[in-house]
């Protein structure tokens, strides 16, 4: 096992900074959700880096990365990505990401397919009219999520480290060091003008399946379960399935809205097999 690197590119007008695991192997680039950064995926890293070159990407506004100035749309991320790209040279690589991370490579393969081999998305925010999230139990309005998060996420960065990682553990006392250390350290890089503007951010929820008819490129698509608080319930996967048939939707059962944090023994094969098959 090889020591990581890291480094910067100016892409799309700001400093996007990115770890990179190295070497001449195929490529494969990771985009995290919201409040998290690169580091959240070293789990998955651990696995894959033997055989890819895994690149994990800081977005705007998070980790080591450059603020966004309060513009953090899809289509910012979607061309700091391809910037990203470009500067590196990388040739077609897969893309992936979680959350935020998974819209922004949807909405990136629908515009650049040229950029991009095939994608993979762990819970999407794709819902179908009508849908709310939440645990069909307790559900919410798209317009108060990024309340609820901002609220949640800013006590992670104002809290003293000493009591955020105990309080982590015992949120999620099945997750690993290696899932919880970053996950805490990733509240506290995250930058007040990103987590300011999560309350005000626009959720367009009519676009994604046009979004996915769009895409040209093969497409594995993560999915847990809605009493979970997973985002995307198995109607809204199944009508990406239908305006797609490069769509294949795996569905983790158990899962949470993290699905490889929930269901990492899942995960990992599904994975591992699309990656394969895509080389």
């Amino acid at each position: 096992m090889t020591a990581w690197t890291d480094g910067f590119v100016n892409s799309n007008g700001l400093s996007l900074h990115y770890y990179r695991t190295g070497g001449d192997k195929p490529k494969v680039i990771f985009n995290h959700g919201a409040g998290d950064d690169g580091l959240c995926w070293t789990r998955v890293i651990r696995e894959l880096e033997a055989d890819y070159d895994c690149i994990l990407v800081d977005a705007r506004g998070h980790g080591k990365s450059s603020s966004g100035k309060g513009d953090y749309s899809t289509a910012q991320r979607v061309a700091d990505l391809a910037g990203l790209i470009q500067a590196l040279g990388l040739e077609r690589p897969v893309i992936g990401g979680h959350s935020m991370g998974a819209d922004t490579c949807m909405n990136f393969a629908a515009v650049h397919p040229e950029l991009t081999r095939a994608i993979f998305l762990e819970d999407p925010p794709i819902i179908l009219p009508g849908e709310k999230f939440g645990d069909r139990k307790q559900e919410f309005k798209s317009e108060d999520i990024g309340k609820l998060m901002a609220r949640y996420m800013r006590l992670f960065k104002v809290m003293p480290k000493f009591l955020a990682t105990p309080m982590a553990r015992k949120a999620s006392p099945s997750y690993p060091d290696d899932e919880i250390i970053p996950w805490v350290n990733a509240k506290k890089h995250m930058s007040f003008n990103f987590l300011n503007s999560m309350p005000t951010m626009e959720m367009d929820l009519s676009a994604p399946f046009e979004v996915f008819k769009q895409i040209s490129v093969p497409v594995l698509l993560f999915i847990g379960d809605k009493e979970k608080m997973s985002i995307v319930s198995m109607e809204s996967a199944q009508k990406a399935a239908s305006v797609n048939e490069k769509v294949k939707v795996v569905h983790m059962e158990g899962a949470s809205h993290d699905i490889r944090r929930t269901r990492f023994d899942g995960y990992m094969p599904a994975l591992k097999d699309f990656l394969k098959s895509m080389y």
